[in-house]
């Protein structure tokens, strides 16, 4: 037995995504043109039959003039506690490491705070992108590269830098790293 499809009063980020683009009134090809995504991947990202990377969510959002946090599903938080024992892991297949969001976002929160678990051996790509980025190294080391500049750090360290700027992570060493990443603009709700 087949298990049923979402029902029709849940909005997918597939319906998300196509409402957007067509109260923009703009068409799949144009969207392609400002994302830089082929046409039948969004047209399969707007049938649900293809699950984007935050990378091509990001394009998609940038394309349609809004943040990430459009496209996901709003959650009502009446007071902004999380307790230890809470987990609100992140799961984006591209990411080479572990994602914990710190405290839930409201529709007028600015910061990301996120719980950033980093395995060894990782070396992350250069990237940019709006905002500014703080990050606090509570435990094992982190190789930090801003605008050409590294730094390693160790537990109590911190950085703080525009993400504007080609930054990067590593961790070179056989310990994971556990850090603190607060940063905007927000990427999750």
């Amino acid at each position: 037995m087949s298990s049923p499809g979402p029902s029709a009063s849940v909005m997918t980020l597939g319906r998300r995504i196509r409402g957007r683009r067509r109260h923009l009134g703009l068409t799949l090809a144009v969207t392609s043109e400002r994302s830089g995504l082929s046409v039948p991947y969004l047209s399969q990202v707007e049938r649900d039959q293809a699950n984007p990377t935050v990378t091509a969510l990001g394009a998609i959002a940038h394309a349609l003039g809004v943040n990430l946090n459009y496209f996901l599903p709003a959650g009502a938080h009446a007071a902004t506690v999380r307790r230890a024992t809470d987990t609100d892991e992140v799961r984006l297949h591209e990411l080479g490491y572990r994602v914990d969001r710190l405290a839930p976002g409201g529709p007028d929160a600015q910061l990301e705070p996120l719980l950033v678990r980093i395995p060894p051996g990782y070396a992350g790509a250069p990237s940019t992108h709006l905002g500014e980025e703080f990050l606090y190294v509570v435990s094992g080391r982190l190789r930090v590269t801003v605008s050409g500049d590294t730094s390693d750090l160790g537990p109590g360290d911190s950085v703080h830098h525009a993400s504007t700027v080609p930054h990067a992570w590593a961790n070179p060493w056989a310990e994971d790293t556990v850090l603190v990443w607060v940063g905007t603009p927000r990427l999750f709700t």
